[in-house]
């Protein structure tokens, strides 16, 4: 049995004959190694209970996206008009292809639309449609994002709504109704 040089005593046996080499026998100290063990297991636990202060500000959590209903879209954006979101836009997506955002600029709203997979792309004209049948302008744009298709940058189509909160409830609302075909009760996660 190997025996770490920290966890054993050396014992000297020297013979009584005088013409033999003395032995040498290695005993495990089975107190350091019960220690050792009973601190491992100890220190084990804690970490996974924890044994820090936790604080605001701490980071060992796992950020779970807000999840609303489409009647709650409101209330959403009035926190991003009260700049207290992370980012000056916030988006809603229900199932990553339905994600548009909603970007403050000037003290209205606009809505994006950015085709980061080939699934996406088709929404693109759908909702340019949707835009022009409601007397909304568009403009294709990008941010520079890389999409999982095979295009240097993802495409974002911005509907200039310049509307109010409640109006920009309403045409995310109508968005998510008749261009992605979701329904009242589902759920949307708000993303930055």
């Amino acid at each position: 049995m190997f025996v770490p040089y920290y966890l054993q005593k050396a014992v000297i046996i020297i013979p009584a004959n005088r013409n033999t080499q003395p032995l040498v026998a290695i005993i495990p100290n089975y107190r350091k190694m019960r220690f050792i063990i009973t601190m491992g297991i100890l220190s084990g636990i804690l970490s996974l209970f924890g044994c820090e202060q936790k604080s605001d500000k701490s980071e060992n959590f796992i950020q779970r996206a807000k999840q609303i209903e489409i009647s709650q879209l409101a209330e959403e954006l009035k926190l991003l008009e009260q700049n207290k979101t992370e980012f000056d836009f916030i988006g809603i997506t229900s199932n990553g292809i339905d994600c548009i955002y909603f970007m403050k600029d000037a003290g209205k709203f606009q809505i994006d639309f950015e085709a980061m997979t080939d699934q996406q792309i088709p929404y693109i004209d759908k909702l340019e449609t949707f835009a022009t049948q409601n007397g909304f302008a568009t403009q294709m744009t990008t941010y520079g994002n890389k999409p999982q298709y095979n295009a240097k940058e993802a495409p974002v189509l911005k509907i200039i709504t310049n509307s109010n909160l409640e109006e920009t409830a309403k045409i995310g609302q109508k968005i998510q109704r008749e261009i992605f075909e979701n329904k009242t009760e589902t759920k949307f996660e708000v993303v930055p």
